[in-house]
């Protein structure tokens, strides 16, 4: 089925039936986990719908050396990360009194509607939130921290290599072949050494422990 329905030249040449073959084999499954992320149906549709949109523009340049399954996975988690992204600052935005000149009260509003009885405080909801963003800001300092430390060292192939294994999940053995490593090990102590040195960054940017809970230990995942 994945071959019939990842015709790769005529994709490219933008043949009708071959996309349309293309969505009805990978539809349910691309649904089904972005669903499982987001939640809700309607969103889940939409987000699908943008999962192909983005195959669309992509296709030029997708490389063979990846399986149409990584390809299709890698858009729908970039879509599926944008999308609670922008629900997060949604949320927050009112709860800070962000918005509109109705003095405060659509924040209130906004609140009391949000929160389920169980919930923390419309308070701790807000620090939850806040403490989130600052989450998502040192994560994104650590990882322009060590791209760039790769970078200026030119290990062009360790960057591709973690790409390959972090971003699109990748195989050890598999990316020992694509990037020409001796084998497997070579690749799994490239991955060794990249964990121990985010964790490394994670301690100086968070040496009191208060925004990754463990993640900065040895050992952790």
């Amino acid at each position: 089925m994945t071959a019939v329905a990842f015709d790769l030249p005529r994709l490219r040449a933008m043949d009708e039936d071959a996309w349309t073959a293309l969505q009805a084999a990978w539809h349910r499954r691309l649904f089904f986990y972005v669903k499982r992320c987001v939640g809700d149906h309607q969103t889940a549709e939409d987000l699908v719908q943008e999962v192909f949109l983005g195959a669309v523009r992509g296709i030029d340049g997708y490389d063979p050396a990846f399986t149409p399954e990584q390809f299709l996975f890698g858009i729908a988690h970039n879509r599926v990360v944008d999308h609670l992204r922008r629900r997060r600052a949604a949320k927050v935005a009112p709860a800070l009194g962000g918005g509109g000149d109705d003095d405060g009260a659509g924040s209130r509003v906004w609140l009391e509607s949000a929160v389920p009885d169980d919930a923390p405080a419309p308070a701790a909801a807000v620090v939850a939130g806040e403490d989130e963003a600052r989450r998502w800001r040192a994560l994104g300092e650590i990882l322009r921290a060590f791209v760039g430390e790769l970078w200026a060292a030119g290990e062009f192939d360790k960057l591709m290599t973690l790409e390959y294994l972090f971003v699109l999940g990748g195989r050890n053995k598999a990316a020992a072949e694509r990037f020409g490593f001796a084998d497997e090990k070579h690749v799994a102590g490239v991955k060794f050494r990249a964990l121990e040195r985010l964790r490394s960054l994670a301690r100086l940017r968070d040496p009191n422990h208060s925004l990754f809970h463990g993640l900065w230990q040895p050992g952790a995942p």
